[in-house]
């Protein structure tokens, strides 16, 4: 009987071996497709951005957060943040480089939620493989942003985006700041290869400088002054144990600090007001002037002749 009883165990084995083996075993679903992330700059650091999984590519908001590329067949690739919850404000990353940008918007996609919605495009220069570089064509990137934020169920005016940047997408983000001012309303930019300029940044709310704590800091606190002497709330941030292109072991922790810090130190949004003729057609935001404002008092960034001529109105 013994010896039956380990026969027939043997068999059963056997079958199901023959089984698994004709359903393919354990197999990963094919919608999911591994990348890895690191800036070109930084690639040998242990904290960069590491293998991550892109999600279903079915569009769906229901599930926990996530980023996933929203339509497969585009090229480049945008990434963008999907289930929830999720806050109502609009946040777009852009990587460093030839880099790649899904790694770095998973490394704070749980920060970055509790604001609102993530968008991260890829790059539009290829370098080789899942990597690429920026153009200099803002109208193509700005335009590729708007879609995204369409696309994923958001009405116009697309405007007061949290732009941040790493390395060379710090630069792209501060022209885009630059020349939308009304949509690239906050910033924060990080490790850029040269000092902010604040010329044509007087829209902006408020700017966070980062930069690791192995990397060069000096233009970024430099651009911390430049902010400031602008009357543009700014302050220095450092991503600890981070080389240039990464973010460091708690980048959930660094970028809740530095977004509670807009948050907190922002100036009032400015409210514009859109003529009949700018609701038909593209929207524009250049055809929506701001409104003019009755009175300035309770701006701590006013001038001392303001606040003596607000006196002596009163």
């Amino acid at each position: 009987m013994p010896g039956t009883r380990r026969n027939l165990m043997r068999f059963f084995i056997l079958v199901l071996a023959a089984l698994m083996t004709a359903g393919g075993g354990c197999r990963e679903p094919q919608s999911l497709t591994q990348v890895r992330t690191i800036d070109g700059l930084g690639g040998g650091d242990a904290s960069a951005p590491s293998v991550s999984d892109i999600g279903p590519t079915q569009p769906s908001d229901a599930g926990p957060i996530r980023m996933e590329v929203l339509d497969p067949h585009e090229q480049p690739p945008t990434f963008v943040m999907r289930g929830g919850p999720r806050g109502p404000a609009r946040l777009v990353f852009l990587h460093g480089m030839c880099g790649h940008g899904l790694g770095y918007a998973q490394a704070f996609q749980w920060s970055a939620s509790e604001k609102g919605t993530l968008v991260a495009p890829q790059g539009d220069r290829p370098c080789g493989g899942p990597w690429s570089a920026w153009s200099s064509d803002l109208d193509a990137l700005d335009a590729r942003i708007v879609a995204a934020f369409h696309a994923l169920g958001h009405r116009d005016p697309i405007d007061d985006i949290v732009i941040m940047g790493y390395s060379q997408g710090a630069m792209r983000a501060e022209a885009l700041a630059r020349k939308w001012p009304a949509r690239y309303t906050r910033l924060v930019l990080m490790s850029a290869p040269a000092i902010v300029s604040s010329r044509g940044l007087g829209s902006v709310r408020a700017a966070v400088m980062m930069a690791g704590e192995r990397d060069r800091q000096d233009r970024m606190k430099m651009g911390v002054r430049v902010m400031l002497a602008a009357g543009i709330p700014s302050t220095y941030i450092m991503i600890p144990e981070a080389t240039h292109g990464a973010m460091g072991p708690v980048p959930e922790k660094t970028m809740s600090e530095a977004l509670n810090w807009l948050w907190m130190h922002q100036k009032p949004l400015v409210q514009r007001r859109c003529s009949q003729r700018a609701m038909r057609g593209p929207f524009d935001l250049r055809k929506c002037p701001p409104t003019p404002q009755r009175s300035t008092r309770g701006l701590r960034w006013r001038s001392s002749s303001n606040r003596r001529r607000s006196r002596s109105v009163a």
